[in-house]
C-alpha cells in the first residue's frame, strides 16, 4: 500500500514537474516540444504503434499504402504529444485569450438545441484536442456543460486533472453516477457530453465501423431515446498552425420506433459514419493508438 502510495507521488510530481516545463515556453517552443515527444513515442512504445498501425490496416487496407499509414501512424503519436502538452497549459487560457486560437463553427446549432427545452447529448470523439472541448463548452453555455469522465486511480493526478477540465465551469460527471446525473442534467435543460468512440466491450452495440464490426457504446443514444433530447456531434480539429477549430453539427432529433435496439443501432450508426468522414478528410487527428476493434461478436 505504501509503495503504490510512493508510486503515485512520484507520478504526480513527474506530471507537474513536466507541465511547468511546459507552462515556460512559448506556444510555438511547446509545440515543437510536442513534435519532439510524438516522433519519440512513435518509436520506443512498440505496443501501442502495432496497435495503431493495425487499426489504420483495418480503416484503410490497400487504399493507402503502407508507407503512408505509418506516416498517418507518426502523426498520430505527434498530435497526442501535443494534446498532453496543450492540456498542461490549460491554466495560461482566460475566458478572453482562449479565442486567439480557438474559432467555433456551428454555435447556432448548440442553441437551437438547447432551445428545444430537452437539454443536449453531446457526442465527442478523441480527435484533434479532444480535451479542448471540455473548455470551449464551459465557455459557450456557462454553467450548463456537463461531462462523463472516468476518475483516475491516482487521487491527485486525478485533481489536477478534473481541475484543469473544469476551468471555464464545466462540470465533470463521475462514470459511477453518470446516468441519475446525466437524466437530472438534461431535465435542467443542460449539455452532456460523451466520449463514445471507443471499445465499449460487451456492453456495448455492434456498429460497422470502416467496415469491420465494432462495439460502440449505447450510452448516447439510449438516453436521448428515454429523454427526446436532440444529439450533436462535435469535434475539435487542428489547423497547420496548430490553432483549432470547433465544430458543432446541426441536433439529430430521434425518431424512436417499437424496437429500441434498432433504434439504439441506427442513430449510433449515424453518428459513427459521421466520425468516419472527419477520420478520411483528417486521418492523423483521430486516436488509431487506441484497440478500438478489440471486441468483436461472438
Amino acid at each position: 500500500m505504501a509503495q503504490n502510495r510512493w508510486k503515485d507521488s512520484l507520478v504526480y510530481q513527474t506530471v507537474m514537474f513536466f507541465g511547468w516545463i511546459c507552462r515556460l515556453l512559448s506556444n510555438k517552443w511547446a509545440m515543437s516540444l510536442g513534435t519532439v515527444i510524438g516522433k519519440l513515442l512513435f518509436r520506443i512504445l512498440k505496443k501501442r504503434r502495432q496497435i495503431a498501425l493495425s487499426n489504420l490496416q483495418i480503416a484503410f487496407g490497400n487504399d493507402i499504402n503502407e508507407e503512408r499509414q505509418r506516416e498517418i501512424c507518426k502523426a498520430s503519436f505527434i498530435n497526442f504529444s501535443k494534446t498532453i502538452i496543450e492540456f498542461m497549459r490549460f491554466s495560461k487560457l482566460t475566458p478572453e485569450n482562449m479565442w486567439n486560437n480557438v474559432t467555433v463553427d456551428g454555435v447556432e446549432h448548440l442553441n437551437r438545441a438547447l432551445d428545444k427545452g430537452k437539454g443536449a447529448i453531446v457526442f465527442l470523439p478523441h480527435f484533434g484536442n479532444w480535451e479542448l472541448l471540455s473548455l470551449v463548452y464551459g465557455l459557450l453555455i456557462p454553467n450548463r456543460a456537463k461531462a462523463i469522465a472516468f476518475p483516475l486511480k491516482n487521487a491527485k493526478l486525478n485533481d489536477y486533472v478534473w481541475q484543469s477540465r473544469e476551468l471555464m465551469s464545466l462540470e465533470l460527471i463521475p462514470r459511477k453516477n453518470a446516468i441519475r446525473s446525466t437524466l437530472r442534467a438534461l431535465k435542467n435543460n443542460d449539455a452532456v457530453g460523451f466520449f463514445a468512440d471507443q471499445n465499449a466491450g460487451e456492453q456495448g452495440v455492434f456498429i460497422e465501423f470502416f467496415g469491420k464490426h465494432a462495439s460502440t457504446a449505447k450510452g448516447p443514444v439510449a438516453i436521448a431515446l428515454k429523454t427526446d433530447a436532440p444529439i450533436l456531434f462535435s469535434l475539435d480539429i487542428r489547423q497547420p498552425n496548430n490553432q483549432h477549430q470547433v465544430h458543432i453539427s446541426p441536433p439529430i432529433y430521434m425518431e424512436p420506433s417499437n424496437d429500441t435496439e434498432h433504434d439504439i443501432e441506427k442513430y449510433t450508426t449515424i453518428l459513427m459514419k459521421k466520425l468516419e468522414k472527419y477520420i478520411e478528410q483528417y486521418p492523423e487527428q483521430w486516436l488509431w493508438l487506441h484497440n478500438r476493434w478489440k471486441t468483436q461478436p461472438k
